[in-house]
């Protein structure tokens, strides 16, 4: 452990080198288009490289999602000649692997062979926008642990080294897809409040919170999500020292709701401030794709024209449909492949994984049972993962195909984080910092 933490720059640096070569193989080696809805991804991206303005039609399903990462990977496309040429469809496809199945969703042909040209190198260009996207979140969940945990160097490198290396992260980190940019702001606005949280309130420690939340917005809606646990993070740095002078003790279960709203009222010259100069820029960020919804769709988040790109659910929903769900989560966020995820790994890894991630579950209890300390910030780290969860979940009881674990993204940072933190709650070395 002393080792590890003299040189715990060395090995962060290690770390992003190794997810940025994984990223990178997979975005070389993977064949184009088989990744999961790549093709409508490269479709929105060629539509704006042509059209120089935003979709309108149900024809482009990715053209209900914010602008960002199309239009910034159309930017880098544009450096080739983007081109829909080289992919052809495969009609032998089989989702169900087989001896004499076909995997692949497209043919591939010597358009695609390296040296890469025209179409393909276009391709090739928006996926290394994602693995730079997919190398600076694993930057950011280091950050985040830092900021989260300070006095445990340990957690930060262990969170970082499980982002670095998860299969999924990896394969997704090297495809078109918007989940990439998701991912880094929702761990880039949840570094910068907890920065904020340690400085108590001084938002210039966290500067880039703003930025973050208003980008993620303009990247996947699902990241709105992390906006009202991020004011408490923010809210609960402000409140501690008046609380403490409350006789308000954080390890203390039976402390009463009243210290809590005489600390908010007489913090609130201190509060309001913080919460105009994260949230307002924030808000102005994302504005004009929210009023051009508004305008156009009758709503800011443009609910309507999303429903008319997916396939509607059209069945109440089940506990079925629930152990579809979370089944479907759990096996996707560790790793399945391929133009339609049909493609797993061997059935002994997933159980391996559900037996680590059991233990991590328990361990998590143990260490809130155990250990009164530090209980605030994991709490903030697990209601970040849930309000995600929950409104992926949400989603669900309209749209159909929904049990891809990269929707859960934009809670990618604390989920992994979550994982480690209840898994090194087994260390016999393992302590908790006063946080």
């Amino acid at each position: 452990m002393f080792l590890l933490k003299q040189h715990r720059l060395a090995v962060f640096i290690f770390l992003l080198v190794a997810h940025l070569a994984l990223a990178t193989a997979y975005s070389a080696f993977n064949p184009l288009g088989e990744a999961p809805d790549e093709v409508d991804h490269w479709s929105y991206i060629i539509f704006l490289v042509r059209e120089k303005r935003l979709a309108d039609t149900p024809r482009l399903t990715q053209g209900k999602h914010p602008p960002f990462y199309h239009a910034t990977a159309a930017a880098i496309a544009s450096l080739a000649r983007p081109a829909f040429k080289f992919l052809r469809a495969n009609p032998d496809v089989e989702l169900q692997p087989s001896a004499t199945g076909a995997p692949n969703f497209f043919i591939h042909t010597t358009l695609e062979d390296w040296p890469w040209h025209d179409g393909a190198l276009a391709f090739h260009l928006a996926r290394l926008w994602s693995v730079f996207l997919s190398t600076c979140t694993v930057a950011a969940a280091y950050g985040l642990m830092r900021r989260a945990f300070p006095r445990q160097p340990s957690l930060a490198v262990t969170t970082t080294g499980v982002l670095a290396f998860l299969p999924e992260f990896a394969f997704i980190g090297g495809a078109v897809n918007n989940d990439n940019a998701a991912a880094l702001f929702g761990a880039l606005a949840l570094f910068g409040a907890f920065a904020i949280y340690r400085t108590k309130g001084q938002v210039r420690a966290g500067w880039w919170a703003p930025i973050a939340l208003g980008l993620g917005v303009l990247a996947k809606v699902s990241t709105f999500a992390l906006w009202p646990i991020i004011g408490c993070i923010l809210l609960w740095g402000i409140l501690k020292p008046d609380l403490n002078k409350l006789g308000f003790a954080e390890t203390d279960p039976r402390v009463g709701f009243r210290s809590l709203v005489i600390a908010i009222s007489r913090t609130w010259r201190q509060w309001l401030p913080v919460g105009l100069l994260v949230f307002g820029p924030a808000l102005l960020i994302a504005a004009p794709w929210l009023v051009r919804n508004w305008r156009l769709y009758g709503d800011p988040l443009g609910m309507a024209f999303a429903r008319q790109t997916v396939d509607l659910r059209t069945t109440p929903w089940t506990w079925a449909d629930t152990w579809w769900l979370a089944r479907g989560w759990f096996i996707s966020f560790w790793g399945k492949f391929g133009g339609a995820g049909q493609i797993g790994m061997g059935n002994w890894i997933y159980w391996l994984l559900a037996a680590l991630t059991l233990l991590s579950a328990i361990g998590l209890v143990r260490r809130w049972l155990q250990q009164r300390e530090g209980r605030m910030v994991t709490f903030f780290l697990a209601v970040a993962s849930l309000s995600v969860i929950v409104s992926i979940w949400r989603y669900s009881l309209i749209a159909l195909g929904t049990d891809q674990g990269r929707l859960l993204y934009p809670a990618l940072a604390p989920l992994t984080a979550l994982f480690v933190i209840g898994c090194l709650a087994w260390s016999p070395a393992h302590h908790v910092d006063k946080v």
